[in-house]
Order: C-alpha cells, then structure tokens, then sequence
C-alpha cells in the first residue's frame, strides 16, 4: 500500500480571503486506521506561511498513529510544508495507536524538542499506590517502560538523537508562546498512572468492561431537550492525554487526544483560571476519535467550536465516531469533519492547495445504530 495519501484530497476552508499581514495556519489530519481501529496522526504549520519563508513558519506534529501512517504523515510534510524539520513532535499519551508512528518521525526528520509524558520517571511518587509491597522504585519503573514499550522506544530513540524532552504539564508553553498545554497537571497525571491498564496491580481495582451490547437504534429529534449524551469512563491512559491550545492570530485550536469528561473540565477550569475561554473556539479536535464515552452535554456547553474534526478510521462507525457524538455538536452549531479514510485540512488565512477541495461535513441523523 502506497504512504501517499493524494488520492484522498478533502480541505474545510474557513477564510477564503487572504490577509497577508496575518498569520496563516493549515491543520492536517491524515487518515490512519485500518479496518474499524482508528488511530490520530496530526500536522501543523502556523506563521508567516504567505511569505514561504521557513524561519517565519513552526511545523508542529501531534501524535503519530501506526508505524505506517508515521512513513505517510512523512510525506505530507516534505510535499506540503516544502520541509524536513519539524519544530515539535507532542505525544498525548502512550498508547500505541497514538506514538507507534511518531519512531519514523524521529528517526527521518530533524526535530528540534519532543513533549511526551514519561510515566516510568514517576515511579517513587506513585509507588505507595500499588499493592506489592516487596515493589521498588526501580522495580516499578522497569515494569511501566516494559509495559509501555512503544512510548519507551520513543523515549530512547529521542535521547539517543540528543533531543530536548519536556513533559507537558499544564501551564507549558512552546517558546514562542503559541500553544499552552491546559491538562494534565502533574498531581492529576500521578493519580492516573496506578490505573493505566499496562501497569501491575494497584490498590484501586481496575475494571475492564469486555461485554459486547446489542447493536440498537437510537432515536433523536434536533431539540436539545432531546440529546442522549451522559457520556460513560475512559480509560486513566485516555483521561492522561495532553491537552493543548493553540492561540494564533486572535484564533483559538483545542487538541484534546482522547481526553474523557474528568480531563476536559479540569482542562476548562485552568483555561479559566488563566483568562482564557473555550466556549468559542476555532477549531477543535474531538477526543477518542469521536466516541461517546468522552464527551458529555454538560462539557460540550463548556466548550464550544465553529469547527470539529475527528479523526476515524473508515470502518469505524458506530463506534467510531458515534452519531450521538455529531448530533450533539450539529445541535451547537459546529461543522463537523471526519476523516474516515481522507485527508482533512483546516486553513486559516492560508491559500487552497492546488486540487484540494471541500470536505463533507457530517449531518445530523433522527434514527441510527450504535
């Protein structure tokens, strides 16, 4: 199977005209996923794009999804950001559909600083959580890298390439100021690590839900009286992913990984604690793929966008995303985009790429299963 995604050309414009005093940014998602496992993979490139002057433009990636979509997400940005290097990679979280592919990031462009949680690094702070008492610190720390692997081989191929690593705890800043992470703090992120579902047994139980329900039809009317949303638990590896907002030229993009309710209003809570408000955003990006386990009505009336992408493998539905998931946020007036086996981009007072064009946007459906 060819890396190369031109056969899947789809790009939401926001601003058709061009204001070249501004600053520009294009928000690509690739598609990633086979069969019905979705999986994120994320570029950006925000600043002086117009000019076509590199010192004046950052190149940003987010998650890097399977080893396969890292190959493909490598070619975008040789072909559309006309680069090699890439400013800064952020891992949201260690599971493997998110980092499996940030290794061939590492390994063929030149990155300048890496953000990624190093859970195994927390070993003495967590260590009274866990119910083995003959455990270490070192232990414990062997066993997290054992059972994160993937993220680990991110870690070591980054210190071996002698790139800066920074956890991203709320209230980190890029250097130019541009994206602040509002989640995880560090306290929260501690607690979260007993009950990731990689590491030993923990003083609080871990429940694995492995029943399959009934394929159903939901009904719905567009009446927001009417919205099935309660929104159910993430997993602790989900709730631990970075949350990070992108402030550029007076507009607002929110990253959430997989992030589920908890992380979300603690994120909310700091991005009001610091002045800043999410209920009018830009662009967002739909935690989990768009599942309804991570969203609720109460969060999505917190944050609110003119725009939602989600990134969802093509076989995905109804899972991936969920229908009640899109309704919610057609009912709040966003427009709605999702991958499902195209390219997606979002632009910002940045020219339309030649044989792009518009992507579909998700409707809002009265009957559907799940």
């Amino acid at each position: 199977m060819s890396h190369a995604t031109e056969e899947y050309k789809a790009l939401y414009i926001l601003n058709k005209m061009i204001n070249t005093t501004s600053l520009g940014i294009e928000i690509d998602f690739l598609p990633v996923g086979e069969g019905s496992r979705s999986a994120d993979t994320i570029a950006i490139r925000y600043g002086d794009i117009v000019s076509g002057d590199r010192s004046q433009q950052k190149v940003i990636i987010i998650d890097g999804g399977t080893k396969e979509s890292g190959l493909a997400l490598i070619e975008h940005i040789k072909k559309f950001y006309h680069t090699n290097v890439v400013d800064l990679v952020i891992m949201t979280h260690p599971d493997m559909d998110h980092c499996s592919g940030l290794t061939e990031i590492l390994e063929s462009l030149t990155v300048r600083q890496l953000w990624m949680h190093q859970p195994w690094n927390h070993s003495a702070d967590i260590r009274r959580h866990f119910s083995d008492g003959r455990m270490t610190n070192n232990s414990l720390e062997r066993q997290i890298r054992v059972a994160l692997d993937a993220a680990h081989q991110v870690e070591e191929l980054a210190l071996e390439k002698g790139i800066v690593i920074i956890e991203p705890f709320a209230g980190l800043k890029s250097e130019d100021g541009i994206i602040t992470v509002l989640g995880p703090n560090k306290e929260y992120y501690q607690s979260l690590i007993p009950d990731f579902r990689s590491t030993p047994d923990s003083v609080a139980s871990k429940t694995l839900n492995f029943f399959k329900k009934a394929i159903q039809t939901i009904t719905e009317a567009f009446d927001l009286s009417d919205e099935k949303l309660p929104g159910d638990d993430t997993s602790a590896e989900n709730n631990s992913s970075a949350i990070l907002l992108l402030q550029l030229d007076n507009q607002k993009f929110l990253f959430t990984g997989d992030a589920g309710v908890p992380a979300l209003e603690k994120a909310n809570s700091y991005a009001s604690l610091i002045g800043v408000h999410l209920n009018n955003l830009n662009f967002i990006q739909i935690p989990h793929h768009g599942s309804k386990k991570n969203v609720n009505s109460n969060i999505l009336n917190l944050v609110k966008s003119d725009v939602a992408f989600i990134s969802a493998a093509k076989d995905g539905a109804p899972k991936h995303p969920s229908q009640r998931v899109i309704n919610a946020l057609i009912r709040r007036n966003t427009k709605v985009c999702v991958t499902q086996g195209n390219s997606i981009c979002f632009r910002h007072n940045v020219s339309a790429r030649n044989g792009w064009g518009p992507a579909d946007q998700a409707s809002f459906m009265t009957s559907y299963e799940e």
